[in-house]
C-alpha cells in the first residue's frame, strides 16, 4: 500500500488546513469526470489517503502502527498489513519453522541450567589464602575438595561442574565464593606482618 502522505504530497507534518488544501487540489486534478486527465483509480486512493488523515484518531493509529485501525490492522506474521511503516513476513510460521520443533528444548534446557545454578560461600583462614592448602568440604553430603593457590584473594569463585541442584537436563553447576574467615585477636604487630603477607603474596 502507497504512503498516504506522498499519495497527497505532503509531510508528516502537514497541518489540517494543509491536508485540505492538498486534498482538493488532488481531487480536482484526477476526478473521474474530468476529460482527459480522470483517473478512478488514482482518485480512490486520493480519498482513502484523505479520509485517513482527516481524521486525528486515525492518522495517529496510521503514524504509528502503519494502519487507520491501529494494532488490529496488523495482518500478523503470516501477512501484511497496510502502510508503510507495518511489519511485513509472509510465509512466517514462527519459530519452528526457522529452527525446527526442538527450539522449545533447547530454550528448556539452558535456562534451566541457569535455574539450577548452586551458589554458596566458604570460609577459609587468612593462612590459606596467603600459603595455598588442599581445602575438603561437604555438602548436602557429598564430599567435594579442590586446590587453593598461595595468594588467593577473598572473594574468588571456584566452579564446580554438575555440582548444582537437579533439573530436567542434568544438574547445574556449583559456584563457591571464598570469605576469608574472622580474625581472632592478634597483636598490632601480627596484623602489621598479616597485612605485609597478603601485599607482597608470601
Amino acid at each position: 500500500m502507497s504512503d498516504f502522505y506522498q499519495v497527497l504530497g505532503i509531510n508528516r507534518t502537514a497541518s489540517p488546513d494543509e491536508l485540505k488544501r492538498a486534498y482538493r487540489k488532488l481531487a480536482h486534478q484526477y476526478h473521474p469526470d474530468k476529460a482527459g486527465a480522470g483517473n478512478e483509480a488514482k482518485f480512490k486512493e486520493i480519498n482513502e489517503a484523505y479520509q485517513t488523515l482527516s481524521d486525528p484518531n486515525k492518522r495517529a493509529n496510521y503514524d504509528r502502527f502503519g494502519s487507520a485501525d491501529g494494532p488490529a490492522g496488523f495482518g500478523g506474521f503470516g501477512g501484511r498489513s497496510g502502510g508503510p511503516n507495518a511489519a511485513s513476513g509472509a510465509g512466517f510460521g514462527g519459530f519452528e519453522d526457522i529452527f525446527g520443533s526442538g527450539i522449545g528444548d533447547i530454550f528448556g534446557e539452558f535456562f534451566g541450567a541457569a535455574m539450577s545454578q548452586l551458589q554458596v560461600e566458604l570460609e577459609v583462614s587468612l593462612t590459606q589464602l596467603l600459603l595455598g592448602d588442599e581445602i575438603e568440604f561437604k555438602l548436602n553430603g557429598e564430599k567435594l575438595k579442590f586446590t587453593l593457590p598461595p595468594n588467593t584473594r577473598e572473594g574468588v569463585s571456584i566452579r564446580f561442574a554438575g555440582k548444582g541442584q537437579a533439573y530436567r537436563g542434568g544438574r547445574g553447576d556449583l559456584i563457591v565464593t571464598l570469605r576469608q574467615k574472622p580474625i581472632g585477636k592478634l597483636s598490632s604487630e601480627q596484623r602489621r606482618l598479616f597485612e605485609q603477607l597478603r601485599q607482597t603474596g608470601l
